[in-house]
């Protein structure tokens, strides 16, 4: 290793993660003397819990007289105190990272890298742009770590989400997570970047946790974030060689296998690697569907020298999705019945994709007081989704003396190109008791979706229960075909001030879309058009304030909004498109550090409004009349974290409502989800037992009647709740985790949407994985 006179004179690796205050936004009591800077910074990195070594302990700079440190701090903070006066400062770089960089030189040089608590996360960038804890963000995030994913045995996107307070889940394609009564209309994010709309449910291997920005957001995005912006933050290459290998097995013959290993490529100029694979497949889901499966494969890059700091990687999934079995809400008897006239345990999506992903930044001039910083971001991806399934439209008179069973089914092929940018300029500036953080940022994207489709209706018993249809081809009699070409861009002006006990963000954000579709039904020799164009141009604000009323209790206030488009060829009449929805967000709460700084615990008021919500247009059913859209308001409390240092527990309790007549539409009017892991030492061994459950209360679907136009909103009349457990034991580099889902075998239904067709929830399952892993080291 290289260490020469302009490089790095510490090095300070954070212990593992019994450590709670292994965190760099966590925050200490330092009480440490006047001495020598060396001393100084041991005595820090002691009451962080860290170790510390000197590569150059000749280095005159750690000779030289420093002032006391005192107060509750962060370890960064302590240490900027520690290096004041010196040709070194500190700054915190992300995922756990703290680096101490000379001026002058190779001025952003890496030699401090902490590895927080990976349970918890207690930062996000996704409603400032910027990397800033929690205790200090206007708004409530809630997040899952890749350590709580992995004491479940998880690895999909839906299985995970239960751990998020207050979100919910509905099978698609797309699949849609929703909050506070609004969706994301299957949109999601990786490092903020937007993703495949035809990405479909992504594996849960490679990324270190999932969050979600609760109410319309416009900071990162701009568009169709009014149900929650819902962010994957991939795992990376930082410098520390983990080597990690599981394999598994469970209930109908599952079968797992996985790696994450890493290491440097050239520890001599900060060039590391690290590589992520999975392979699993059942033979059914328990709740229904055949042969589900996830392939992934992603390698990860990154270098850390003269000043550049830049991340790279591609990634390929290939996953299968099977659905549970369908019921429907009989509501003349206010029952949940299973549907009889066919099967749709063959039904399933499949979604290959392959995605490339770039991101650099670089200080452009740094001090004390004062940092520029360029930051920029790139995904470009390319997704193929397969789809075939069954639907059921319910009973309906087609003028015979029988009602008939109405089937429709369903099988396309889906081509998707997503490019996503972002660039930033950064600026920190200190000038006495107020820090500014000034961002000026562009972000563009793109995407070119191409699908082909057919539809079959079949009416039951008139005709025999219908199969799987076949994808279609270029001469298949009733194809659908659609090219589309969307983009979202937009340009940002934010600026966060921090004042004593007083944090502001301040963002305006002007966002542009663009949108080209032209649609074919093509029925030989008959082609029916149906293209649609549309363009929107919206100022959104963002506003909030963060009171921090002790070093463990902070109130705050936001405002934002936020657009969303309408869906593909939602129109009013020829050729005029549907206008979009404007969602306005207000929400207040307070926010707790307890335990010492262990957890954290966010209590927050909502009030969510917005228009334009498409309604059935009984005169013209090909058109849509616009509605008043939804009003809402609730409370939420979220928590995770330690309340000791071996008993973690992440919960939440969510409460929404209409504030209106027409009720909120699949979004339960109660939930409250729990996740509790306790640690005891057994002899040289560590026992870990894990515990959970997930509730849902008051759900209204939609239901409307073709043939009158009218539209009702029934109560669903069962509740969703179901229980969960792990235990696991380590000793050494091995470890071997149970866990059971839906401990009691309970019958649940998936978040519902319409009467007719209702997926049944994961019935009992169990899963067994062993996992070695090798001990970290820096090479």
């Amino acid at each position: 290793m290289r260490w020469g006179a302009s490089y790095a004179a510490v090095a300070l690796v954070l212990g593992g993660v019994e450590q709670a205050s292994a965190q760099t936004v966590a925050r200490y009591q330092f009480d440490i003397p006047a001495s020598v800077r060396a001393a100084a910074i041991q005595a820090v990195a002691h009451a962080a819990g860290a170790d510390v070594s000197f590569a150059e302990p000749g280095d005159a700079s750690l000779h030289e007289p420093i002032k006391a440190i005192r107060g509750k701090l962060t370890l960064a903070q302590a240490l900027r105190q520690a290096l004041a006066g010196s040709d070194w400062y500190v700054e915190t770089a992300g995922n756990g990272q703290i680096r101490i960089a000379r001026r002058g030189g190779n001025s952003s040089d890496i030699i401090v890298t902490g590895v927080r608590d990976a349970i918890r996360k207690e930062d996000s960038n996704l409603l400032t742009r910027s990397d800033t804890p929690l205790k200090d963000t206007p708004g409530t995030i809630v997040s899952v770590t890749q350590e709580v994913l992995a004491s479940q045995n998880t690895t999909s996107v839906s299985e995970a989400l239960r751990n998020l307070p207050g979100v919910t889940y509905t099978p698609g394609p797309p699949s849609q997570v929703g909050s506070r009564g609004d969706t994301t209309q299957g949109a999601s994010f990786t490092s903020g970047l937007r993703n495949s709309a035809v990405g479909g449910d992504a594996p849960t291997i490679d990324v270190e946790s999932i969050e979600v920005l609760k109410g319309p957001s416009s900071v990162l995005t701009g568009t169709a974030v009014a149900g929650g912006l819902v962010n994957f933050n991939p795992k990376r290459a930082l410098g520390i060689s983990d080597q990690q290998f599981d394999i598994g097995g469970g209930s109908n013959r599952y079968t797992r296998g996985s790696v994450d290993v890493g290491g440097a490529i050239s520890e001599e100029d900060r060039l590391y690697w690290r590589l992520v694979g999975l392979a699993e497949h059942a033979d059914r889901q328990n709740n229904g569907g055949r042969s589900p499966h996830s392939y992934v494969a992603g390698a990860i890059f990154a270098y850390r020298d003269h000043g550049w700091k830049i991340d790279a990687s591609s990634q390929f999934y290939d996953t299968r999705i099977v659905y549970g079995k369908l019921f429907y809400d009989d509501l003349a008897t206010n029952t949940v019945k299973p549907v009889t006239a066919f099967s749709n345990e063959n039904d399933y999506y499949r979604v290959k994709s392959l995605a490339q992903n770039l991101s650099v930044e670089r200080d452009l001039a740094s001090s004390d007081h004062f940092t520029l910083r360029l930051r920029s971001r790139l995904r470009y991806q390319y997704a193929e989704q397969t789809l075939q399934n069954l639907l059921y439209q319910g009973k309906n008179n087609i003028g015979l003396p029988q009602l008939q069973d109405t089937i429709s089914g369903n099988a396309s092929f889906s081509k998707n190109k997503q490019f996503s940018s972002s660039t930033d300029i950064y600026a920190k500036l200190a000038t006495g008791p107020v820090t500014q953080q000034i961002i000026v940022a562009f972000d563009y994207a793109w995407q070119n979706a191409d699908q082909l489709a057919r539809s079959t209706n079949t009416f039951v018993p008139l005709q025999p229960a219908p199969v799987l249809a076949t994808l279609p081809d270029s001469t298949t009699f009733g194809r659908n075909t659609l090219l589309a070409s969307r983009k979202d861009y937009g340009v940002v002006v934010q600026d966060q001030i921090a004042w004593g006990p007083l944090h502001a963000l301040l963002s305006l954000r002007q966002t542009w879309f663009d949108l080209d579709s032209r649609q074919q039904f093509i029925f030989t020799p008959t082609i029916i058009n149906n293209n649609g164009e549309q363009r929107i141009s919206k100022l959104l604000p963002t506003g909030g304030l963060v009171l921090s009323a002790t070093d463990w209790a902070s109130i705050y206030y936001t405002y934002q909004k936020a657009i969303t488009p309408p869906r593909l060829n939602v129109l009013v009449a020829a050729g005029v498109p549907f206008p979009p929805s404007i969602s306005t967000g207000h929400e207040a709460g307070v926010k707790l550090e307890l335990f010492d700084g262990r957890m954290s615990l966010t209590a927050d008021y909502f009030r969510k409004s917005s228009n334009n919500q498409p309604f059935f247009n009984p005169a013209n059913p090909a058109f849509s009349l616009i509605g008043p859209g939804q009003k809402s308001e609730g409370f939420e409390i979220n928590q995770s974290g330690k309340i000791t240092p071996t008993l973690f527990l992440q919960s939440g309790f969510a409460y929404a409502t209409s504030r209106i007549d027409v009720p909120l539409i699949s979004a339960p009017k109660y939930q409250a989800n729990a996740w509790l892991l306790k640690s005891f030492k057994v002899g040289d061994g560590e026992i870990d037992v894990g515990a959970g459950g997930n509730y849902q209360k008051g759900v209204n679907l939609v239901l409307t009647n073709f043939t009158t136009g009218v539209t009702t909103y029934p109560a669903f009349p069962q509740d969703y709740l179901r229980f969960d457990a792990a235990i696991g034991y380590k000793t050494g580099p091995l470890k071997l985790n149970l866990t059971v889902n839906n401990l009691f075998d309970r019958f649940n239904i998936l978040t519902p949407l319409v009467a007719n067709n209702l997926y049944q929830g994961v019935g009992r399952e169990f899963r067994l994985v062993l996992t070695t892993a090798l001990p970290r080291s820096r090479r």
